[in-house]
């Protein structure tokens, strides 16, 4: 997948200003200290070195404590790590080896981030309920720069992924590109500056997935992403899962 600059700089300008400031506002205005749990070949690993760009303190962590889960949540404590970002299944055993109960010293992060999978209701309720952690979801494909939707989890007693991140237009639309209406399943469509120019050389997928966009007026693009969502009256976003 072939992603520009602009989409990085764009979930940069998006995340600084709202997600990672509210962090900040939490803990008194210090730095933080962030964990980097991604392995580098996946995309969301570059939401977390955001951190470091913008000043904070980044803990790189190898494969091998990622992957224990128990070794891990332990590391996170003693090094009172105040964001980590991660899947839901991955946070789910996080908070399971006690990433979110108390430790007696007062300590649990701050910024709770999921992505990559729809969120379960326990976990969500889990997070949204823990005093002093501000839980965000995240939703998005590498065929738009990682995160395309996102949603705070105090402001939704239920999983959902939220509204467009800034400068992101997306369209609920049914089999013949037609805007569906709230409540109604459709096939979510993606369009902005973090759209991705296609697949390296391979021209056939890229027409099929990246079509022209009937809303934009200028020729621009989205992308066609295959997952069913619905939205809600509030104008946030339901995942449904798949069309395939």
């Amino acid at each position: 997948v072939q992603v520009p600059h602009r989409g990085l700089v764009n979930m940069l300008d998006h995340h600084r200003s709202t997600v990672f400031a509210r962090a900040v506002e939490a803990a008194g205005g210090r730095r933080l200290r962030a964990a980097h749990t991604a392995s580098f070949s996946f995309d969301s690993s570059w939401e977390q070195l955001l951190w470091l760009i913008c000043g904070h303190e980044l803990h790189v962590y190898d494969e091998e404590l990622r992957r224990d889960p128990q070794a891990l949540a332990a590391r996170l404590r003693a090094d009172r790590i105040d964001t980590l970002d991660v899947t839901p299944s991955f946070g789910r055993q996080l908070v399971e080896c006690g990433l979110l109960d108390d430790s007696g010293d007062g300590h649990r992060p701050i910024l709770f981030l999921l992505g990559g999978e729809a969120v379960d209701d326990a976990l969500w309720t889990r997070i949204r309920e823990t005093e002093g952690v501000i839980g965000h979801n995240f939703y998005g494909p590498t065929e738009y720069t990682v995160d395309t939707l996102g949603a705070a989890l105090d402001d939704s007693p239920s999983p959902s992924v939220g509204r467009p991140i800034a400068n992101t237009r997306v369209h609920v639309l049914d089999a013949r590109l037609r805007p569906v209406p709230a409540g109604v399943p459709g096939e979510l469509y993606i369009a902005g500056p973090g759209l991705a120019r296609g697949y390296g050389n391979r021209p056939a997928l890229t027409a099929s997935r990246f079509v022209a966009d009937p809303f934009s007026g200028s020729g621009e693009r989205m992308y066609r992403t295959g997952d069913v969502v619905r939205w809600r009256a509030d104008g946030t976003l339901d995942y449904l899962g798949r069309d395939d």
